[in-house]
């Protein structure tokens, strides 16, 4: 009798379990799809203009909010990318190569002697003050004589975490894993972001841009967030974890770019695309605030904290962002027909449809294929930064990782305000039709690709001098905030009926190159200890790689609109803009 009382219980509990569970997550899908359609609790707010909510907002123009929201979106796309770089110093075991100790440099503050502080003993106190002074000023002359301060690594052994345990939240301690392992789970963002932005084309394309990066970025967020747990089953599971990130991070920029065909009037179209320089913004922030929690706390919030961020911020995208101005429900009537009427004859208001998207004409266009080839000198420097950055200030300057992070989000700075200012200056040179827009894009390559890579040159050359290295550190990055008017905005030029699906093309190429540079940086400097000398070579291929890719866009890159924008048709037809 008491096991059968036993067994209606158990069972009844159960039923119960399943029916919540069931209940759980048909509210989760209703919530989800209402967030989609841009409805959360009470449609009457969104529905119309002379809703509440955009009643609130109608000082900004709509096509303001919308570009705001692509600056956000490239923001949380780059915290997202970024999570791995930097954590992967403090959660992964620095391994000191006993026979490669030498040539890593130490910032002077490491150089001055504690001073014994006896407050019993004060003329112990005054005696050991002056011999610090002494010294400190001997040493400070010595510093100042010298360019390259090679020193003997800290080998003391670190504690890690068992290979095989219990599951652990906020424990903090690092994995005890190869280089190897290291570059490979920094590489596995660009793993997933390759065939991400072919399909973020595509999705651009079929389902909606909006679409597209609302339900990508919730996938993203939620494995952000639960990586700490994934990296402790093995860090093949975290590699795969990055790749899925990777695959949804490369679908937000091609349905950014199809954004901002649809949204943008011409003469406002450089701005547009600055919004895209978000991602900048969010590097700036992202470096000193991960590697902050990071060193404040423990390795593990620096996932947690950024992920629940990026949830709060879906809702509003999902809110706030639409696919067109003829499908917005805020947008005023005045705001819709300037815009449409400013895009006539260059967008169709009707999305293309994958079956007419020109394929044989887009990849044997000379023009796009030399954007094709200057687009991947500008992710690869770009990617040089974000992967391989905290390492390199780090591990060979010596920087602690608060300060490294403040150091690495330096030159994103500069390159968001360089790029506000390219920006600015290209709409007006094209407004004012002072010289053609082919001559506006082979001109801003200048200061996009070849000042980038001879500031990177230098670099090699400045050995352990901090100061020179951040400076030709900044001005690198700096002027590559010209690719806004460059690479950047070319894909518009060629086809703005296309622009989404050629910058995910373009962004397939493009991110191909962090699959190379991690692996790269590890094997030419990483498993030799991080010398100074071994970096200077990694210095030495990224200026190259940059130079080389504005070479071959001098020789074919154009900023005319291409005859297959059109192609089923004008077949022949040819705009200049």
């Amino acid at each position: 009798m008491v096991t059968r009382q036993i067994f209606f219980i158990d069972e009844l509990v159960n039923r119960i379990v399943a029916f919540l569970k069931r209940l759980l997550i048909q509210r989760l899908m209703f919530i989800l799809r209402s967030i989609q359609d841009g409805v959360v609790g009470i449609p009457r707010l969104f529905d119309k203009p002379e809703a509440p909510f955009w009643r609130g907002l109608r000082w900004i123009p709509t096509r303001v909010l919308v570009c705001l929201m692509m600056f956000t979106a490239c923001w949380t796309n780059y915290v997202c990318r970024l999570q791995m770089p930097i954590l992967a110093v403090p959660m992964i075991k620095a391994v000191a190569k006993p026979n490669v100790t030498e040539g890593v440099c130490r910032s002077s503050d490491e150089f001055r002697v504690r001073r014994a502080v006896s407050w019993l003993d004060p003329g112990a106190y005054l005696d050991s003050y002056i011999l610090s002074e002494q010294i400190e000023a001997a040493e400070d002359e010595m510093i100042a004589k010298m360019h390259n301060v090679r020193v003997r690594r800290n080998n003391d052994e670190q504690v890690t975490r068992p290979s095989s345990g219990p599951i652990e939240l906020f424990n903090g301690l690092p994995f005890d894993w190869r280089p190897e392992i290291r570059g490979q789970l920094i590489a596995a963002y660009s793993y997933g972001n390759v065939p991400g932005n072919f399909i973020g084309g595509v999705m651009a394309v079929k389902w909606g841009p909006k679409n597209a990066i609302l339900w990508t970025s919730i996938v993203a967020a939620v494995v952000s967030l639960i990586s700490p747990i994934l990296a402790q089953f093995h860090w093949g599971v975290l590699l795969f974890s990055r790749i899925i990130v990777g695959l949804t991070g490369g679908i937000t920029f091609p349905a950014c770019h199809a954004l901002v065909a649809q949204w943008a009037p011409p003469n406002e179209r450089a701005r547009f695309v600055w919004s895209l320089l978000g991602g900048t913004f969010g590097t700036i922030l992202t470096y000193p605030m991960v590697a902050g929690i990071a060193e404040s706390t423990n390795w593990e919030s620096g996932w947690y904290i950024p992920s629940l961020l990026m949830m709060v911020w879906i809702v509003v995208w999902a809110i706030v962002t639409y696919d067109s101005p003829l499908e917005h429900p805020g947008i005023t009537e005045e705001e819709r027909e300037y815009i449409t009427s400013a895009q006539a004859g260059t967008v169709r208001k009707e999305k293309p449809s994958l079956k007419e998207t020109p394929m044989k004409e887009i990849f044997s266009s000379i023009p796009f294929l030399s954007l094709l080839c200057c687009h991947f000198g500008n992710m690869f420097l770009l990617f040089f930064y974000q992967n391989v950055m905290m390492l390199y200030l780090t591990r060979a300057l010596g920087f602690e990782l608060t300060k490294g992070g403040i150091a690495a989000g330096l030159p994103w700075g500069c390159r968001m305000l360089f790029g506000f200012f390219f920006s600015w200056a290209g709409d007006t040179l094209k407004r004012k039709e002072i010289v053609s827009v082919t001559i506006i894009r082979k001109g801003a390559m200048v200061f996009s690709h070849f000042l980038p890579g001879i500031f990177l040159l230098l670099v090699g050359y400045v050995g352990c001098n901090f100061v020179l290295a951040n400076v030709f550190l900044v001005l690198a990055l700096g002027f590559n905030g010209a690719a806004s008017i460059a690479n950047l905005s070319n894909n518009q030029d060629l086809s703005p009926n296309f622009a989404g699906f050629l910058y995910g093309i373009m962004n397939t190429a493009g991110c191909a190159s962090g699959i190379i540079i991690s692996p790269m940086v590890e094997e030419i400097a990483g498993k030799y200890g991080d010398p100074i000398d071994r970096w200077q070579i990694l210095f030495w291929i990224s200026s190259g790689v940059c130079i080389a890719s504005m070479i071959v866009f001098l020789f074919g890159g154009s900023g005319r609109i291409q005859s297959w924008n059109e192609v089923r048709s004008r077949p022949d037809a040819e705009l200049a803009t």
